[in-house]
């Protein structure tokens, strides 16, 4: 398996550099049906340097701004910018000429308004940020929040060491103490998967707390230096650019009943309503892999009033794909320009057509 990865990616790479450098990918971009392609980050590390969030956000929830701009200086000269609602509403139509390129962020970070937001207007551009609505209503922030923040001031062994001696979960401290024992390479990571998909949510959430106020965080300090508020984020739309739904808590959909689900979505829903004077028609899965959403998240969405919701896997969006499954791209420090545009252009989907997929 891991040769066939390997592999996988060496021909990703080789291809997508083919389009690229080539100047191929205009004609495959003329070749294939128009598509809608949806770019995913969450922070835009701004090229001032000022960044609170940044002391304990992990690389892959960030973009440095000139990166980001360049990107959509590149994209702007040949797709047309748009949010993720504009793009679908051209899906509905049948979306005729020019293929779509639609940038999109989650959670609602407050260097979103400060610096996405005078990006976009600069380059005269829309997008899409998904608003979690706890942070905004209650200046509280998510179980991952607390979990980077405090390993930022402590080791991962610490921590694991610290959340046995306070937890009730055992089976959840003795999977993360065997990955510590093993030397598990990429530690942190493992250890938020844990925490996610295995420890129990009330466990686990009581224990960072307990954690956060021991190594002398302040929630609230937190998530004012992290998330916009309800000021910002109007100011946000009034710019032209679209305000989508996160739910409340930002929680694995997926692991709670429909009814829990159903609560999530649609109080998110109300409070940016209320908040923002008009209901918000975009939705984004919380962490957005297809293990972490079901039928029953896609249902409330729909009964929720949102019109399509849009997942974390790769590819592009035709007006045959699913409005409940749209897929977009991540991006962060580590995204490359051609593997982006060998996507945008439909390389990847020409590629598709007959059976072969390099995009994941």
């Amino acid at each position: 398996m891991a040769f066939k990865h390997k592999l996988k990616r060496a021909l990703r790479e080789g291809y997508a550099r083919l389009l690229f450098h080539t100047g191929l990918c205009a004609l495959v971009d003329k070749l294939m049906p128009p598509r809608l392609t949806i770019l995913a980050g969450h922070c835009v590390r701004p090229a001032s340097g000022e960044w609170p969030a940044g002391e304990h956000l992990p690389a892959d929830m960030s973009i440095a701004e000139g990166k980001l701009e360049s990107f959509v200086r590149w994209f702007g000269a040949r797709f047309e910018l748009v949010s993720v609602g504009a793009g679908v509403a051209r899906l509905d139509q049948g979306l005729r000429g020019k293929s779509l390129v639609a940038l999109s962020m989650d959670d609602g970070y407050r260097d979103n308004a400060r610096v996405l937001a005078p990006l976009l207007v600069r380059h005269k551009a829309s997008g899409t940020v998904f608003l979690e609505s706890r942070p905004l209503d209650e200046r509280k922030v998510n179980w991952a929040h607390k979990f980077f923040w405090i390993l930022a001031r402590s080791s991962p062994e610490e921590f694991v060491h610290r959340f046995g001696e306070l937890s009730k979960d055992q089976s959840a401290f003795h999977a993360m103490n065997q990955m510590v024992s093993e030397g598990r390479a990429d530690l942190r990571y493992h250890l938020k998967l844990v925490l996610k998909y295995d420890a129990q949510p009330a466990e686990r959430d009581r224990v960072l707390d307990a954690l956060l106020v021991e190594l002398g965080g302040d929630e609230r300090a937190l998530c004012e230096a992290l998330y916009m508020s309800w000021d910002e984020a109007r100011a946000m739309a009034r710019s032209g650019i679209e305000l989508g739904g996160h739910t409340v808590n930002h929680p694995i959909l997926s692991k709670l009943a429909s009814h829990e689900q159903a609560r999530e979505i649609d109080l998110g829903a109300k409070s940016m309503a209320r908040e923002l004077g008009a209901p918000a028609r975009t939705f984004a899965y919380p962490w957005g892999r297809r293990w972490d959403f079901d039928q029953n998240s896609v249902a409330a969405a729909r009964a929720s009033g949102f019109s399509c919701a849009v997942t974390m896997h790769a590819g592009v969006n035709t007006p045959k794909t699913d409005r409940f499954a749209l897929k977009r791209l991540a991006i962060d420090d580590s995204a490359q320009l051609h593997l982006l545009a060998a996507e945008a252009c439909g390389g990847f989907e020409l590629l598709r057509r007959v059976g072969i997929n390099l995009s994941e």
